[in-house]
């Protein structure tokens, strides 16, 4: 065999074997180089599902807690890293006890996902925390659609309002059923309810109900405040998770009704009902069963009405029990602030007015912005000679007609100098609220400028006259008149119009006295008038002498009939006869 013959067959066998020739082609390169790509992707990292789901959700579910953990520390711990929506901790419905689950809520997904990849396989009350994300719950109030039944555009806002219940406040504080105040109005007088509404001796009826809402108002305070039952939280944005007020409720609802409504979704710790019976009060044991019972009552109908509900406030309830503040405080769980020489006076009531001299008032700043004016007050109080204590606020920018801002200062006054001088060493780096406070002798006269009452407006910003916003434009002036006559003597009331003689909405009055104008303003800042909220504010004294200065500055950048400062003029070269030359020297 030749060496031809032999090299012809073995390449016959690999050329068989590969069953292609043995030749190198460009589509070699090619699957080569797509085979290579096809290495390089499948080693790229996927995006991963967890991440995508928290931010969908915004909701992150936490497992491995320790049974003691309570919902005020898992909120301090994830505050950090965004604004928190909700903490819910699932309890055990027999023992009460906590499953070692969570649930937390953030207002955006980036917030909560920052939270899981800070957090999660971290160290937590001695427990390694283990997070997942959390299935959304906006499927919660869906409703089930039976065979060929659609669900209809009434029962799909229904269940979507409640879904959306709590999230935001569509409704004040104080408010109340237009047809219970009436009902309630007419029981007490003995009389029909139309006779209230008749306007057959030519009053208003809209005029009628105002003034009976806002006597059962006054009422509903007065009783509130002989429960322990803080008013002044009530302009507080802080929520509650175990208050719920209830409101829209028909005239003659019980007691027991209320109870019977709540009580099979949690354990009550009161319930109150005010006299009037157009709103009602009631506070749970533990949040998790309130936020149960607000999911399922919201909304309901009961009686002719349906049951609006509310947060309540955080701090709506004083600590001790009424009747334990009038005889004793040293069950309060307040720090105590000592006096350096211990003096045994009888500290009398407070006045209604209390004259102070100079010197006498103390500024006290590095306050904490969730200090209240009635917690620096329950704390200084025992302090001899303690007078009051104010915080000056200021109008939230984001919000100017919600409730004012602390600015984080505030003063405390005394009845006489030789207290304030004790009080000021005393108070000097004390720690309220974590923060430990400075403080110093107001300037001359400072205590009258900044001494504020409890809705944050300062006793010389008080004048006669009042400024009314968000009025209805089917009001008129005797409208006004007949409203707020009945709480002191008008001297003169401003509706202003537009150019076609339609309302703009507010309007300006004047009393004869500063007492009458306080008496309306406080009787009538929660009232409503053809179903608008009535908003009271003080008008400054000067405040046509303002106006009129304010036109004489425009009308100068227009020309304000005279010539304007510092503008070249023009010479008029049409202007007939010469001027004197020596006149123009001159």
């Amino acid at each position: 065999m030749s060496d031809l013959e032999w090299m012809k067959q073995r390449m016959s066998q690999n050329v068989d074997k590969a069953d292609k020739v043995f030749e190198q082609s460009d589509e070699e390169d090619e699957v080569a180089d797509a085979d290579e790509y096809t290495k390089v992707t499948d080693t790229e990292p996927l995006q991963d599902p967890t991440k995508d789901t928290i931010m969908r959700t915004r909701r992150l579910f936490l497992r491995n807690l320790a049974f003691s953990c309570t919902e005020a520390d898992l909120t301090e711990l994830f505050q950090s890293y965004g604004v928190l929506s909700q903490v819910h901790i699932p309890l055990d419905p027999l023992t009460k006890q906590s499953k070692g689950l969570a649930y937390v809520t953030y207002t955006t997904g980036a917030d909560a996902c920052s939270a899981y990849e800070a957090l999660d396989k971290k160290s937590f009350q001695g427990r390694l925390l283990h997070i997942l994300p959390a299935q959304d719950r906006q499927n919660a109030y869906r409703v089930e659609e039976g065979e060929g039944r659609k669900k209809a555009v009434k029962e799909e806002k229904h269940h979507k309002r409640k879904a959306l219940a709590g999230k935001s406040f569509n409704w004040s504080m104080l408010y109340m059923n237009s047809d219970a105040v009436a009902s309630s109005i007419a029981d007490r007088m003995n009389i029909n309810k139309s006779d209230i509404l008749n306007p057959e001796n030519g009053d208003n009826a809209a005029v009628k109900l105002a003034l009976a809402e806002t006597h059962i108002i006054q009422e509903t305070k007065s009783y509130l405040e002989s429960q322990g039952v803080l008013l002044s939280s009530f302009s507080t944005k802080a929520r509650s998770d175990t208050t719920i007020l209830v409101k829209n409720i028909p005239y003659g609802t019980s007691l027991d009704q209320i109870r019977d409504l709540f009580q099979p979704h949690g354990q009550l710790s009161r319930v109150l009902v005010p006299p009037a019976g157009t709103m009602a009060v009631v506070e749970f044991e533990r949040p998790d069963e309130a936020s149960k019972a607000f999911k399922a009552v919201v909304y309901r109908r009961l009686g002719n009405s349906i049951i609006y509900l509310g947060k309540g406030p955080l701090g709506m309830f004083s600590e001790e029990p009424v009747q334990q503040q009038a005889t004793s405080s040293s069950t309060s769980s307040l720090p105590v602030v000592k006096i350096p020489e211990q003096q045994q006076e009888s500290t009398a009531p407070p006045e209604e007015e209390i004259s102070l001299a100079g010197g006498t008032t103390l500024y006290v700043k590095n306050l904490s912005f969730v200090t209240t004016p009635e917690r620096l007050t329950q704390v200084f109080r025992h302090l001899p000679s303690f007078a009051f204590a104010r915080i000056q606020t200021k109008p939230d920018p984001k919000d100017p007609s919600g409730p004012r801002l602390s600015m984080g200062y505030g003063f405390i006054g005394f009845k006489d100098v030789e207290s304030a001088k004790k009080a000021l060493k005393s108070i000097q780096g004390f720690v309220l609220d974590g923060h430990s406070l400075h403080v110093k002798f107001a300037g001359r006269g400072a205590e009258e400028d900044d001494k504020k009452d409890k809705d944050g407006v300062g006793f010389k910003s008080r004048t006669t006259k009042l400024i009314v916003k968000n009025v209805p434009f089917e009001a008129t002036k005797k409208d006004i008149r007949d409203l707020f006559g009945a709480h002191g003597h008008l001297k003169s009331v401003r509706l202003p119009k537009k150019f076609d003689s339609r309302t703009r909405g507010f309007a300006f009055l004047e009393f004869i006295s500063r007492h009458e104008a306080e008496n309306a303003f406080n009787a009538l800042r929660h009232t409503h008038l053809l179903g608008r909220h009535l908003v009271l504010e003080w008008a400054e004294e000067n405040a046509e002498q303002d106006l009129d200065v304010l036109r004489q500055k425009a009308g100068v950048g227009f020309g304000g009939g005279k010539e304007m400062p510092g503008r070249k003029r023009k010479l008029d070269l049409k202007k007939s006869g010469e001027e004197d030359p020596v006149a123009l020297a001159e």
